[in-house]
């Protein structure tokens, strides 16, 4: 049974060495960051989210992922920063990105924004046992030609973005690890005895992202249908997406990753009047209603206004071949968005007041 764990985990590597590298999420509508650059500052806010991922629960090896992202909008650059934080790791492959990100945004591009995205860092992939994992097979991996070698490497990693938005659509293309790169040259001689060559050839592969999403609204119900597909020119995913949202309070929907699995997932929203707001809302009332008495607090879009924390869980059940040797894959979402609430200008004359 040991070996069969093993050849499979091997297989499933050596899929990975020349196929998708980049960790799947099923809650991808709710970070969108982590695949486009692009997004970075689209909610006009300062957002925290993580998404953290246990595929194919019950089997020896399986990927565990997690990502963790923040991003804001800033005037003086026309745009919104970010950062991305990535970690996938299969059987004894581990990799892990660190990239921030640039979008600048052209609003009134019909009748929405445009971001134009771009992200720089690295990619890191470790490669190998590290004599914890009681399902390999073999104690002296390093001498056994069917197993690769440990490899530690680092690389330049970057990606390119366009995301576009308006109230009821959404839509992005994108590629990472535009560059490429190797993390092992094929000729990798690990001293036995008896004396080893590898030819494994690790190359990191460009991969495209294209995704898209439609708000209907319906009475107190929101339907959110979207799409994912993403791919490195040999392997392509699919997932089409369904999310019902009740008075913007919580939400169910489901997945499916064509070929793989159903995904169903639920999730809650809180909405709080942040403390900035609340202070800038005093302070200009105070100071405006003695001047106007028609000031209204109504001019300040309502997105900048509240603290939204969500939170969502999905479960994956898998019907591909896999589906009997594992309990599904379980994964759960967090984000927390502070509202940005641009300062008033003031003038020398009290009559004359720029909106906010």
């Amino acid at each position: 049974m040991k070996h069969f764990f093993t050849h499979l985990a091997l297989l499933c590597l050596f899929g990975t060495a020349f196929a998708q590298q980049d960790p799947q999420f099923s809650q991808y509508m709710h970070n969108k960051l982590f695949m486009n650059p692009a997004y970075a500052g689209m909610k006009e806010a300062l957002c925290f989210s993580g998404i953290a991922r246990q595929q194919w629960a019950g089997f020896d090896g399986s990927p565990r992922s997690g990502v963790l992202s923040a991003d804001m909008y800033v005037d003086k650059l026309s745009g919104g920063v970010g950062i991305n934080l990535m970690y996938d790791q299969l059987g004894f492959e581990k990799n892990m990105a660190y990239r921030i990100a640039y979008s600048f945004h052209r609003e009134n591009v019909l009748g929405g924004r445009l971001g134009i995205g771009i992200e720089v860092g690295a990619a890191t992939k470790i490669l190998g046992p590290t004599g914890g994992q009681s399902w390999i097979s073999t104690t002296n991996w390093q001498t056994d030609p069917t197993v690769p070698p440990r490899i530690s490497d680092t690389n330049f990693d970057c990606g390119l973005g366009l995301w576009y938005q308006s109230e009821k659509i959404w839509f992005g293309i994108s590629s990472t690890h535009v560059t490429g790169g190797k993390f092992n040259d094929g000729n990798t001689v690990i001293n036995g005895p008896p004396l080893t060559t590898h030819t494994l050839l690790y190359k990191i592969t460009r991969h495209y992202w294209v995704t898209g999403g439609y708000n209907w609204s319906l009475q107190n119900w929101t339907i959110k249908p979207s799409f994912l597909v993403k791919s490195d020119a040999t392997v392509t995913s699919v997932d089409l997406n369904c999310i019902a949202s009740f008075n913007n309070g919580f939400w169910i929907g489901t997945s499916w990753r064509i070929k793989d699995a159903v995904c169903p997932m639920i999730g809650f929203e809180w909405l709080q009047e942040s403390a900035l707001h609340k202070r800038e809302k005093d302070k200009d009332k105070t100071y405006k209603q003695e001047l106007d008495p028609e000031f209204n607090d109504k001019l300040r879009p309502a997105h900048n206004k509240y603290s939204i924390c969500k939170i969502g869980f999905a479960y994956d059940y898998t019907t591909s071949k896999l589906t009997s040797y594992n309990t599904g894959g379980f994964e759960i979402f967090i984000s927390y968005c502070i509202p940005y609430v641009p300062r008033t200008a003031r003038h020398g004359d009290v009559r004359i007041f720029d909106k906010p």
